[in-house]
């Protein structure tokens, strides 16, 4: 066997017996250890005085992104830029009910005529992004706030949506004629309607919507329907953004 031939083998023999990184082709010790980062231990502090809610310091996006412990993310500019000041601006006892239902919605600031909007999230693997839903939209002022239930009818096909009717366990309303309005993108298209809450019965059905074991929303066209049943999550926004309204004064 000339040496060249030998070379090879004992290469081949080599290579076999110790793990290789394919990726740069260099060998390691079977019992060499593979290095881990380790993640940084949570450090929680609370967000602001009279509330339960806390933001964890060591979260790897902080400042410019806040992991809160009711597991929402809150931007750090958001919060500083004018959520604070506001929240702050009511007494200890009504903070937390205002931050629980705020942090759960996508706000935003009109520094023009200096109020708050709020409206489901936006995250485009969230659960309102490119589907049916219902939830809650609206202006924060110090001074008080207005909102609707908005309606949102979501599909490839239009049904030229007039009414709804809502069934929760058993119980259904009908609404009156609503003055939907219509959109389309990228070969999908998206009909909405809204519900005030400043008229009693209304908000007394988003009430009932949050409260039960079963919701049903028929988007009703003259020719066509469309249904929707409320998720646990479309609830739970609810029902943390109205006990924020009537923290707020709604």
């Amino acid at each position: 066997m000339n040496k060249i031939m030998f070379a090879l083998i004992a290469a081949a023999v080599l290579s076999g017996c110790a793990p290789t990184n394919q990726a740069s082709g260099l060998l390691f010790a079977a019992d060499q250890p593979v290095y881990q980062p380790q993640r940084a231990a949570e450090a929680w502090q609370p967000l602001t005085a009279g509330s339960d809610l806390s933001y964890n310091a060591n979260y790897q996006y902080h400042p410019s992104e806040m992991k809160l412990s009711n597991q929402m993310l809150l931007r750090g500019q958001d919060w500083d830029g004018y959520l604070k000041n506001y929240v702050e601006s009511f007494p200890e006892e009504k903070r937390d009910a205002i931050l629980q239902g705020v942090t759960r919605h996508f706000t935003s600031y009109d520094r023009v005529e200096q109020f708050i909007r709020f409206e489901p999230t936006r995250y485009m693997s969230g659960p309102y992004s490119r589907t049916k839903h219902v939830g809650l939209v609206g202006i924060l002022r110090p001074d008080g706030a207005t909102a609707s239930a908005k309606f949102h009818f979501y599909s490839s096909d239009w049904i030229f949506a007039q009414s709804i009717k809502v069934m929760t366990d058993g119980e259904s309303f009908q609404s009156p004629t609503l003055d939907f309005h219509r959109d389309n993108s990228g070969g999908n298209v998206w009909e909405i309607g809204y519900l005030s809450l400043s008229n009693p019965e209304y908000k007394s059905l988003i009430k009932r919507i949050v409260n039960s074991k079963e919701a049903i929303i028929r988007f009703q066209g003259k020719r066509y329907y469309s249904d929707l049943e409320v998720t646990d999550r479309m609830r739970q926004d609810m029902g943390a953004m109205l006990a924020a309204l009537e923290a707020i004064g709604l």
